[in-house]
């Protein structure tokens, strides 16, 4: 009887060791979609595990704007009022400090995964679940949102642009365009407008009050128009925190005043890193403003009309550089100057025979791309 005794315990020791922290071992791979309001994420890695579904926490955070904290050991998200932990150690995870009886957290393969559902249902989404096409659709009732059947469709047609054919589709790319708007932006407007290519563009206070025609051109053209700073003097804009988000926020204004559409996107002179302080940051965190440096860098300000070719070149490498790593949505550097308008038709013929697609920046569907890595921006 004893030996039998012995052999159970043994049996169970060995279950509960075997079984802890093993996620990926009971986690399944294969063709499913996460929905949030009336489209489909673009994440690939989605997983269920032990029947429930979980992305990587760092893909869905972009979407549903999830600050968040890794500290001692911790990961943090904080939102709507509440706190939820996860302990790397224990792999148990808290709401408000309370324990959660089931791991709506889990690490596997070194990389933090969080269940769809729960993440939804503590943020104030509403679930659907579409079995037939594996995917789950999250989505708030006070925002006006297609029927789920008429998703549905959004699912079908997702799912044949996922089939083998579309491994082979490029990234998207952002052309971004700072220090106007000046005569130079008009002729990139134009040739913008012949290949009908959508556009980001970061202007300066100070210059968008003395072409203020200009300012409203580009914006009914279709793209997006952010704030550059009002004067792009390094002494003003970084001189403290009151006079930086009086920089940022007059561009801002401005846009708004002059365009009559919300402006929440910041490009800062010279780039965030080094230039930009905590407390800045925070200033722009509280304000609601988002901000953009760039993966690619046409270092166009460098040259001359005659060396147009190299701008050309230098986002050519750029672009294959950054879609190599992996990069989805490349953001490229350019400015409102003579030489730039000579290449651009250039970078956008090479561009589209390369397959990539061209997108400007979206409010809602922001993406994170500061040298500063801080995920509130």
């Amino acid at each position: 009887m004893k030996k039998w005794t012995w052999a159970l315990c043994i049996a169970i020791i060995i279950i509960l060791f075997t079984g802890m922290g093993n996620v990926e071992a009971a986690s399944e791979k294969g063709k499913r979609y996460v929905g949030l309001h009336d489209r489909i994420l673009p994440i690939e890695d989605i997983r269920v595990v032990d029947g429930d579904t979980k992305v990587p926490l760092k893909d869905i955070a972009k979407y549903l704007y999830l600050p968040i904290e890794v500290k001692d050991g911790e990961t943090t998200i904080r939102k709507r009022g509440k706190e939820i932990t996860y302990n790397h150690s224990t792999g148990a995870t808290t709401l408000d400090g309370v324990d959660q009886p089931w791991q709506p957290l889990a690490s596997i393969n070194g990389q933090l995964y969080i269940s769809v559902k729960y993440i939804a249902r503590e943020t104030g989404f509403q679930i659907e679940y579409f079995q037939e096409h594996h995917t789950i659709r999250i989505y708030r009732e006070e925002f006006n949102h297609m029927s789920h059947k008429e998703f549905e469709k959004v699912i079908k047609a997702y799912s044949v642009e996922q089939q083998p054919v579309s491994t082979t589709k490029k990234a998207n790319v952002y052309l971004t365009f700072d220090d106007g708007p000046n005569q130079y932006t008009l002729i990139n407007n134009t040739t913008l407008e012949k290949y009908k290519v959508p556009a980001t563009f970061f202007f300066l206070g100070n210059q968008m009050k003395q072409n203020e025609s200009i300012v409203k051109t580009v914006s009914e053209s279709g793209h997006y128009v952010g704030s550059h700073s009002m004067t792009h003097n390094k002494a003003y804009v970084y001189g403290s925190t009151e006079s930086f988000i009086a920089e940022m926020m007059g561009g801002v204004e401005l846009v708004e005043q002059l365009t009559g559409k919300t402006s929440n996107l910041v490009r800062v002179p010279y780039g965030s890193k080094p230039l930009v302080t905590p407390s800045m940051q925070k200033s722009l965190v509280d304000r609601g403003l988002k901000m953009w440096d760039w993966d690619v860098d046409s270092n166009d300000w460098r040259y001359t009309n005659e060396q147009s070719d190299q701008i050309v070149k230098n986002v050519q490498e750029g672009v294959t550089k950054a879609a190599k790593s992996g990069d989805k949505e490349i953001i490229v550097l350019l400015h409102d100057r003579s030489q730039t308008t000579i290449a651009l038709p250039r970078i956008i013929d090479w561009l589209q025979k390369e397959g990539y697609s061209f997108k400007s920046y979206e409010p809602d569907n922001h993406i994170i791309q500061n040298f500063l890595r801080d995920p509130h921006l």
